[in-house]
């Protein structure tokens, strides 16, 4: 029996990120994303487009190669666990 990896169902970057974001309290408000095309995608060794998230209350803004081959949610994970979209403020409420 083998095991194939379904590669036709292309998970959404802005409700992947608004998961992460309330999975460590914080209020997805506060965050921008926007997805662009471009031929750097190719360089980068991704099959999809560069994401754009910007934190609104610091004007953090980092880029992502998107894609199924590509390990940006990880990347954002880690960059947000880093500080560098600046200091974590817990939702309240």
């Amino acid at each position: 029996m083998e095991l194939r990896q379904d590669t036709t169902t292309r998970i959404d970057p802005a409700t992947a990120l608004r998961g992460v974001l309330r999975a460590h309290g914080l209020d997805a408000a506060d965050f921008e994303f926007e997805e662009h095309e471009s031929s750097l995608v190719e360089l980068l060794g991704s099959s999809g487009a560069i994401l754009a998230v910007r934190r609104r209350s610091t004007g953090e803004e980092r880029l992502y190669a998107i894609g199924s081959d590509s390990a940006w949610l990880g990347a954002f994970m880690m960059d947000l666990g880093s500080g560098h979209f600046g200091a974590v403020r817990r939702q309240t409420g």
